[in-house]
């Protein structure tokens, strides 16, 4: 990590140089990675969230500490958000062009269904071969015409985390006996709410399924 370091020195020296020349100083965030997990072999690759970090290795450790603690995973990639191709059916219809770099390469495909629940993730489906990012994005969009968004990235751009034995059970192995249950396994806030206000009034709040 010796690099990452060196390399957050290095920037804050230059924002600071820069200031003192009298003009506004670069930006000096590091990039943005977006992170795809998989939670089990039979379950496809799925965007959980971005992590900023300096370099590849750095990015997985982020997501590793972030996004592997609970649930448990199998696997972990990174991609960097500028390698990534998004688009909805709003922003087709609004005849956004595709601006991403790339050639052609082997593309994987990411689909989310619906808006319907805030929990609901792109998965990755699959993917494609095309000439560059528009024409992966084409494919996509034909193959799955219903999805509520799509992305594509090359294969070229995807950072993997070590496959072997050692690296997968110091990795992934501690959250697999850990607790973790998703907001909807969880009872309705409202109801116990009301049973504490109950409480409060001195009337005891009736059981569920009970009529007041």
């Amino acid at each position: 990590m010796t690099g990452v370091a060196d390399q957050s020195a290095a920037l804050g020296q230059q924002a600071h140089d820069t200031q003192h020349k009298g003009t506004q100083p670069h930006d000096t965030q590091w990039p943005r990675w977006e992170i795809f997990k998989r939670d089990t072999e039979k379950r496809p690759f799925q965007a959980v969230g971005t992590v900023h970090a300096g370099d590849p290795e750095h990015a997985l450790l982020t997501a590793r500490n972030v996004f592997v603690r609970r649930p448990a995973a199998v696997a972990l990639w990174a991609v960097r958000e500028e390698d990534i191709v998004t688009a909805t059916p709003e922003s087709v219809a609004a005849g956004e062009a595709v601006t991403a770099r790339g050639g052609a390469d082997t593309y994987h495909v990411g689909v989310k269904a619906s808006h319907k629940r805030s929990m609901t993730f792109v998965d990755l489906v699959g993917t494609v071969q095309a000439a560059d990012p528009a024409e992966a994005l084409a494919l996509a969009r034909a193959e799955h015409p219903q999805a509520a968004a799509w992305l594509v990235f090359p294969e070229s751009a995807v950072v993997r985390a070590p496959e072997d034995e050692e690296t997968i059970e110091s990795w992934f192995e501690p959250a697999k006996e850990k607790t973790y249950k998703q907001q909807q396994y969880y009872g309705v806030v409202g109801r116990h709410i009301g049973e504490y206000k109950g409480r409060r009034a001195g009337v005891e709040a009736p059981a569920e399924g009970e009529q007041a």
